[in-house]
């Protein structure tokens, strides 16, 4: 979740370090992202809520603002949006696992699955589990494979959970 957080800022940083400006989009969402970073989700909905109302059309609103209501632990209210980001960009590697996580939370363990997969298959290097950004500032190693190890376990939830039905 956090990764194409810190993506997109490293991204906005960057064109708008270069002198090409940023959108009022760009700067809608610039801002979720901070609010996300400086952990105020309710701000970073709102700010999330000010992008898709400027341009619909682009996915990272809705991942943002997906993204914010999970943090709220808003699962159900977040998947719409996850399912809006996946319609405007299905190689959005980590919308599907970000809902894979919201699936995770609400116990629909197959869904996660099946997100988490596709996930892995878009963007294999999103296995790093969050903090990355601290680890490449801190030369802190990357020993844990926090997707892998958590699809292991919802597929064993799965299994468990179709023996006891």
């Amino acid at each position: 979740m956090r990764r194409l957080v810190l993506i997109s800022t490293m991204s906005l940083l960057l064109f708008a370090g270069c002198g090409l400006g940023v959108s009022d989009y760009e700067d809608a969402v610039l801002d979720g992202v901070s609010d996300l970073n400086l952990n105020r989700p309710e701000s970073a909905l709102d700010n999330f809520n000010r992008a898709i109302s400027i341009d619909s059309t682009k996915a990272d609103g809705f991942l943002g603002r997906a993204n914010a209501l999970s943090t709220l632990r808003r699962f159900e209210e977040a998947l719409p949006d996850y399912n809006r980001a996946i319609e405007i960009d299905p190689t959005l590697a980590n919308a599907f696992v970000n809902r894979g996580s919201a699936h995770s939370q609400l116990g629909q363990y197959e869904k996660a699955i099946a997100d988490f997969e596709k996930g892995l298959e878009l963007d294999p290097e999103i296995d790093d589990p969050p903090g990355f950004l601290k680890r490449l500032f801190s030369n802190e190693p990357n020993t844990d494979k926090g997707i892998r190890r958590h699809l292991e376990f919802l597929k064993q939830k799965a299994i468990s959970s179709e023996h006891s039905s």
